[in-house]
């Protein structure tokens, strides 16, 4: 009898443990579905969909207030500064072009610490504000603040955040999207000139800024509230948060800074004078006038295939190649003899050295292994690019103005221009394989 009861015992633990496991098992695998997956692709996600959205726009917006720059000088050297040199005026946009690149070394550090809605909140201010305040200037000054520092800050703090808000959200197909988001670049770039000279002709110069101002204004505002950062802000914590001096000792990133800095120099020299190069030629007068939306058309397939490529071969590889492509074109431009040979080769020259604006991001994250400083990486590397913006077209302007007039009169600036852009994609060729020797290797 007691033996009986100790085995109906025993059986009725071993039946309670045995249910006790199995409902821990069973909880311990319904635990296990409902954790999210720590390696699920961020990218894949609403908010950075979105973040890619309002990168589009801000690029579509900066790049086409940059490329009305052209606009606005003719137009001041024609009436509202007339009797000014034309050198004088130009010097307006110029330190736009070198603000939105010099601005980066100051925003690409406060994104870090204060994420991008502060940024784009302020930069949108500036824009609209400084387009507001061009339509009243009359004097050099007054339009050398408006449009060359306010402007151009301006710019700075929307590109910034905006570029490296989407470079965070896309790891695996970063190329991808900046390619797709960039060709905004080139839409806005062939749109907001073409718009600001047909408005100044129908409403006049006042309004036709103003009104460039109120697009700027429609734009910027759902890009404002789409952009999110996906890394937490890491706040203000001393001068290195400001300044990140650490990737100068590293190889890649120094080697392609240096690259970069010399390619700027020669690279967009197209943009600043094959206008010039056209009228001097007497091609047709609609080719004079739209050139450089010729060239930012064919940027468009530069910005969107070298980015979907960059995901197969490896960014740095990509802007090392492009960049090739491009020195050899521009070299070419020395052998056009009629206006359909010069429409050709600016649409492809845009499609080889469009990938140099959309790659370049790509290539400074390949260079950051800790994405948090990536921001202040970003706007040193750019800060120190800014130089070389603000100092090649007066270069190239003094070598054009010393080569005489006649069919070579731009063949030392074309020499001088394509050989800085060649030597700056043979850095980047450098940078690669002393990073990955590997010759296929993607990189």
């Amino acid at each position: 009898m007691a033996t009986t009861l100790e085995r109906t015992s025993n059986s009725s633990k071993t039946d309670h443990e045995s249910r006790s496991v199995g409902s821990t098992s069973k909880e311990q695998e319904h635990l296990v579905e409902d954790v999210p997956s720590e390696v699920e692709d961020p990218s894949k996600t609403l908010t950075a969909t979105l973040t890619a959205a309002g990168a589009f726009l801000v690029y579509f917006t900066q790049f086409g207030v940059l490329n009305s720059a052209g606009v606005l000088q003719s137009q001041y050297a024609t009436d509202q500064l007339k009797g000014i040199n034309d050198s004088k005026i130009s010097w307006i946009g110029t330190f736009q072009l070198f603000f939105y690149f010099f601005g980066g070394s100051f925003v690409g550090p406060c994104f870090d610490a204060v994420g991008p809605t502060v940024l784009l909140i302020v930069g949108s201010f500036l824009i609209i504000f400084g387009h507001m305040m061009v339509s009243l200037c009359k004097e050099y000054y007054q339009f050398f603040l408006a449009q060359g520092v306010v402007i151009g800050f301006g710019g700075a703090m929307v590109f910034y955040p905006a570029l490296s808000s989407s470079a965070q959200w896309y790891e695996k197909k970063r190329g991808t999207m900046l390619g797709i988001t960039t060709c905004g670049t080139a839409l806005g770039a062939v749109v907001f000139p073409i718009a600001l000279n047909k408005l100044i002709v129908a409403v006049g110069f006042p309004w036709a800024v103003r009104i460039i101002g109120f697009i700027c204004l429609g734009l910027l505002t759902p890009a404002t509230l789409m952009i999110r950062a996906r890394l937490p802000r890491r706040g203000f914590t001393g001068f290195r948060n400001v300044v990140d001096f650490g990737g100068l000792k590293e190889s890649g990133y120094l080697l392609s800074l240096i690259g970069a800095f010399v390619l700027t120099l020669g690279l967009f020299q197209p943009l600043f004078f094959s206008e010039t190069f056209s009228i001097e030629r007497n091609y047709n007068i609609n080719i004079s006038l739209y050139d450089v939306a010729i060239l930012n058309a064919g940027a468009f397939f530069g910005r969107l295939f070298p980015g979907i490529l960059a995901d197969r071969f490896g960014p740095v590889n990509m802007v090392a190649l492009f960049c090739t492509l491009a020195g050899i074109t521009f070299f070419c431009w020395l052998s056009i003899v009629s206006p359909a040979g010069f429409v050709v080769w600016v649409f492809f020259y845009g499609v080889v050295s469009g990938a140099y604006i959309t790659l370049l991001p790509a290539c400074i994250a390949q260079f950051t292994p800790d994405m948090s400083t990536y921001g202040a990486r970003t706007g040193l590397f750019f800060g120190i690019v800014s130089f070389a913006a603000l100092a090649g077209p007066p270069i190239a302007g003094a070598i054009l103005d010393a080569g005489g007039q006649g069919a070579t009169h731009f063949n030392n600036m074309i020499y001088f221009s394509g050989s800085l852009t060649l030597a700056g994609a043979m850095l980047f060729w450098v940078a690669r394989f002393v990073n990955r020797p590997r010759l296929l290797s993607k990189y």
